[in-house]
């Protein structure tokens, strides 16, 4: 999976914000906030990566158990792919 294009992280003071670029600024009006963690996983989805590969870096970079870690991730990328913002391979 990876994040569809048209989207680009910007951190400004201490939100994060998913804010739609080129074509998609035009159909889309609207930044969508993120999380220290949803942007960190943003960040990973720049390139192909595997639910596994994002999870173990999600495990390696905060400290959190890999149950809630497993969930949250699972919740976000599922937010994703509600919202159109994630390309499958």
């Amino acid at each position: 999976m990876k994040a569809k294009a048209g989207y680009v992280l910007r951190h400004v003071m201490d939100d994060y914000m998913l804010m739609p670029s080129g074509e998609s600024a035009d159909a889309i009006r609207n930044c969508v906030l993120l999380n220290r963690v949803s942007a960190f996983i943003w960040e990973r989805l720049q390139a192909p990566v595997t639910r596994d590969a994002l999870l173990a870096a999600i495990l390696d970079h905060f400290a959190v158990d890999e149950t809630t870690a497993a969930a949250d991730l699972d919740r976000f990328l599922l937010n994703l792919r509600e919202n159109h913002l994630l390309e499958e391979a």
